[in-house]
């Protein structure tokens, strides 16, 4: 898989480096696209790992805040991806606004658990 995958890439760059001498305006589009399927190939994996960790946190009585945890990494490769895709498109108004979003959503995931932590802060003080 992994030999796949940087072939894939490899093939990708020369053919986008080529398009581009060869004055073609669609290459950025050409390398999104791309890109969506790089990581669309790996979704296999990432199934793999999200049910390992999942049956972790289950064995663990975890699997709540673990599960908060892997939204939190997912969300934040998530929009960095996404931001870099509209970067590429030339659309770095977009990709800012993407990154802001990304901040505050992960700022929503988190926030409940430290709502816990200055509650029971305040019951060991009180």
């Amino acid at each position: 898989m992994i030999f796949k995958i940087c072939g894939i890439s490899i093939l990708s760059a020369i053919c986008a480096y080529l398009l581009r001498i060869f004055g073609w305006r669609g290459v950025p589009v050409f390398v999104a696209g791309v890109s969506v399927l790089l990581i669309g190939a790996l979704g296999p994996r990432i199934e793999y790992i999200f049910g390992a960790l999942k049956e972790v946190g289950e064995g663990t009585g975890v699997s709540e805040t673990l599960a908060s945890a892997l939204k939190v990494l997912a969300a934040g490769y998530l929009f960095g991806i996404c931001g870099d895709v509209c970067r590429e498109l030339g659309e770095s108004g977009v990709a800012k606004a993407v990154d802001v979003v990304g901040r505050v959503e992960i700022v929503a995931i988190v926030v409940p658990y430290f709502e816990e932590i200055i509650k029971i802060g305040i019951e060991l003080v009180g």
